[in-house]
């Protein structure tokens, strides 16, 4: 959906954020990623700016689990943003079921950083150690009085990569009861 067609609701805004927040939850995420590329690469294009959101997460999969990197994939949902300055992309990265310690995704986007010839600031990855990092993520997502939002700030890992869906080492509760419903 356009951005451009929102009527922003504050309610339906914060309906929207909350079950949004609640969604990157169950996921159980591990590390918070941001990136903000440099100045000469920054875009308001969002095409353009996901292609280079591309190689990155390429790399940093492609380095951490090797050539064969698409059979045993680290999910993650990545968030896209504005920021309140600016109309070029920045980006937010719940990375989930990932069996590697903080000093370790940390020294791979290290890695990945040089490869990709940018400075090391432009990947940020923190531990998450509340949930309090989910809501940060939503916080420009807006809903109109019809519950819309833009759908295309938020991707899949699977989406970036065009992977299957892998299905999370964690299923809500709710989703147990909707798949137990249909058999």
């Amino acid at each position: 959906m356009n951005k451009t067609n929102l009527y922003p609701n504050t309610d339906t805004t914060d309906y929207t954020q909350n079950a949004l927040e609640y969604w990157f939850n169950t996921y159980n995420p591990q590390y918070f990623l941001t990136v903000q590329f440099p100045i000469h690469q920054r875009t308001p294009n969002l095409h353009l700016s996901n292609r280079r959101l591309h190689k990155v997460m390429l790399k940093f999969e492609k380095i951490i689990l090797g050539k064969h990197w698409y059979r045993k994939h680290i999910p993650f949902i990545v968030i896209a943003e504005h920021g309140k300055t600016s109309s070029n992309w920045h980006y937010h990265v719940l990375i989930y079921d990932c069996n590697f310690d903080f000093f370790q995704v940390q020294q791979v986007f290290q890695q990945a950083s040089e490869q990709l010839h940018l400075p090391h600031e432009v990947l940020l990855v923190k531990p998450i150690y509340s949930n309090g990092v989910n809501g940060y993520s939503s916080k420009e997502i807006v809903s109109d009085l019809h519950y819309h939002f833009d759908t295309d700030r938020i991707i899949t890992s699977e989406i970036l990569f065009d992977l299957p869906r892998k299905s999370p080492t964690h299923i809500p509760q709710s989703q147990k009861q909707v798949q137990n419903h249909r058999k």
